[in-house]
């Protein structure tokens, strides 16, 4: 999908798209024709061209395995050294090969870590084999049958977010370009269930803004995306105003932010936060 998009990809990420042809999972006599399917399959499940756009730093950064493989753990409750598809967490050298975490390492991780690998030295060592069947492994936790994969599907069932308390404040900040949990597959249809039932539901969806605030350090993504948190900040504020100053709560905004592009420096005038 990325490649019919025009995006660049990283070589050797992920499975090429014969593979994928092979297993059934797009159709086409040509890479071409393999990319326009899997980009219209993407499409047609919600994908947007800016979030798949975005999605290509995911991909390239192969983020996508290490947070399936991370939730995967959490939701089935499996222990350390025990995923079904045999993933690992590990320190590694320079050449990426697993070694054992100096006790100064270990101590930092609870400040520099963020529990998704890699990060503070940490990375995650895939099973042995051909990749693709661990990513197909993986997908079979959600997908198909045996205790693993039930494990996995009791645990997102019993952390399942139901509508909230009636009167809770709330306001859901999402980018409309964030590539990792796009908006139409967690925000959205969580206000929409909400509202269904009875909720008041503030929902500011920001243009220009992603899921990685700290990646905007790479010059290329600072140009074309502002960052979310200023976004969070305000929210937090209105609803302090609102419980502890009588304040109304915000409006529900569609926020058209304006990238600062490579000549200027962000200013809120970038931002356009919605005025109290």
């Amino acid at each position: 999908a990325l490649q019919h998009l025009g995006v660049p990809i990283a070589p050797n990420v992920g499975p090429a798209c014969s593979t994928l042809a092979g297993a059934g999972l797009v159709q086409g006599a040509s890479d071409a024709e393999r990319a326009r399917d899997a980009y219209d399959r993407l499409h047609a499940r919600g994908w947007t061209d800016a979030a798949l756009r975005v999605g290509a730093l995911s991909t390239n950064f192969e983020l996508w395995r290490a947070v399936a493989a991370t939730y995967a753990s959490a939701y089935g409750r499996f222990a350390a050294g025990e995923h079904p598809c045999g993933f690992r967490y590990a320190a590694v050298d320079p050449q990426g090969a697993a070694r054992a975490a100096t006790a100064a390492e270990r101590a930092a991780w609870w400040s520099d870590a963020s529990g998704i690998p890699p990060g503070a030295g940490v990375a995650l060592i895939a099973p042995q084999g051909e990749p693709f069947e661990s990513l197909r492994c993986l997908r079979a936790l959600w997908d198909g049958q045996g205790a693993a994969a039930a494990r996995v599907r009791a645990g997102i069932t019993a952390t399942r977010a139901s509508a909230p308390r009636q009167g809770l404040p709330i306001v859901i900040a999402h980018g409309v370009n964030d590539g990792l949990i796009p908006v139409a597959f967690t925000s959205a249809p969580y206000v929409a269930m909400a509202r269904d039932a009875g909720r008041q539901v503030t929902f500011w969806q920001v243009e220009n803004a992603q899921h990685f605030d700290a990646f905007l350090g790479l010059p290329s993504m600072g140009e074309r995306y502002v960052p979310l948190m200023p976004y969070m900040y305000a929210a937090l504020d209105r609803v302090w105003a609102h419980l502890y100053e009588a304040a109304p709560m915000p409006m529900s905004a569609h926020i058209q932010s304006i990238p600062r592009g490579n000549d200027r420096q962000l200013t809120w005038r970038n931002l356009a936060v919605p005025v109290p």
